[in-house]
């Protein structure tokens, strides 16, 4: 997989099951899902859980990011896209 995706666009959040649908720069549509993040949350993850912050994101120099500082790669997003589709295929 090529390195140094980036985020265009949060197409959609569900805040209730972890979930966000991103576009990535390449025009790749897909739901992330976040859950296994935010289900037992440590740090700043729980920060986010107790603030109702999860809806809060966005986009930040091409990587998902919530206001308290917590981020993450769209490299490593769009790999757990690309597992997600692999495993379906199977």
């Amino acid at each position: 997989m090529k390195l140094g995706n980036k985020i265009k666009k949060i197409v959609s959040i569900d805040s209730e099951n972890f979930r966000i649908r991103l576009k990535f720069t390449d025009d790749v549509v897909g739901v992330v899902d976040l859950s296994h993040l935010f289900f037992k949350p440590k740090n700043l993850t729980a920060e986010i859980v107790k603030g109702n912050l999860f809806s809060k994101c966005y986009i930040e120099s091409g990587s998902l990011a919530w206001p308290n500082g917590f981020e993450l790669c769209a490299d490593s997003l769009k790999m757990n896209l690309r597992k997600k589709a692999e495993s379906k295929a199977s």
